[in-house]
């Protein structure tokens, strides 16, 4: 499978495959709030945009997917660009990608969202993920909806395989999975910036190879320590319940000795 963004191909041969299962999910769980205007984070390489510019019911409203990530990427520089994208069967269409770093600057988007994608990027995040949140409140619409995918963090490992349990270096730290969460803290964190979570799942999209396949059938017993041990991924759905500029505390996954930025003090919120 391969794209054409903005003129330049992307070949989408393996990742668009790996990641099908995943994005049928996903569509299917956005039929089921009811679509309408979406923003996608974290498009690159295109793949799901791809998928939402097909789908029924649905109005990208942009992408927001930083085009430059150098090595250090503290102060990527917010700008706004319009892509063009042909598919492989000639369908082409049109798209708006906000290029930031969405955990260090809150800024604004032209237009308001019912619904904003956030998948597979918040184990991405280096240090803040709380501002990635304070973003997506500001976009959506009052009573809007977040969802939320990111590997499961309380997942077992393959006892028989011998590697670290952190991913390898990067050239940039973004690329790699930064921080992989439980659900209580995924929920927790997501509600103190403004949500209230109407759906928490836990899905297993993914094929793995050899003995450790066997996983995916164990994740799909109904006892939740089942699924909190074998299931790949986390899935919350969280509706926009209040205006908030600065989380409402610390979140749990967080170090409590550090002056936090847009976190309001404890004597703010008693």
């Amino acid at each position: 499978m391969q794209i054409r963004v903005n003129g330049e191909p992307i070949d989408l041969s393996r990742y668009g495959p790996y990641h099908r299962r995943r994005f049928d999910m996903t569509l299917a769980l956005l039929r089921d709030i009811g679509g309408g205007r979406v923003i996608e984070l974290g498009g690159h390489p295109w793949a799901m945009t791809a998928r939402l510019l097909r789908e029924p019911g649905v109005d990208l409203v942009a992408t927001v997917s930083a085009e430059e990530v150098t090595a250090w990427p503290d102060e990527v520089p917010i700008e706004k660009r319009h892509y063009e994208i042909e598919l492989e069967d000639g369908m082409r269409g049109t798209f708006v990608n906000y290029s930031a770093n969405l955990e260090r600057s809150i800024f604004d988007i032209d237009g308001q969202a019912d619904v904003v994608l956030a998948c597979e990027i918040i184990e991405h995040m280096t240090r803040s993920p709380h501002i990635m949140l304070l973003n997506i409140n500001r976009w959506l619409v009052p009573g809007g909806r977040l969802v939320v995918t990111t590997p499961n963090g309380t997942q077992l490992e393959n006892p028989f395989r011998v590697r670290p349990k952190m991913p390898a270096f990067r050239y940039s730290s973004y690329s790699r999975h930064n921080y992989v969460f439980s659900m209580d803290g995924l929920i927790d964190l997501i509600e103190i910036c403004g949500f209230t979570v109407e759906r928490a799942e836990y899905w297993t999209p993914y094929r793995r190879k050899g003995a450790s396949d066997l996983y995916r059938g164990l994740s799909l017993i109904g006892n939740r320590y089942m699924k909190t041990k074998f299931a790949q991924c986390l899935c919350v759905v969280a509706r926009k319940v209040e205006d908030r500029d600065a989380a409402n505390r610390l979140p749990k996954a967080y170090v409590p000795n550090v002056d936090w930025e847009r976190i309001a003090a404890a004597d703010e919120t008693t």
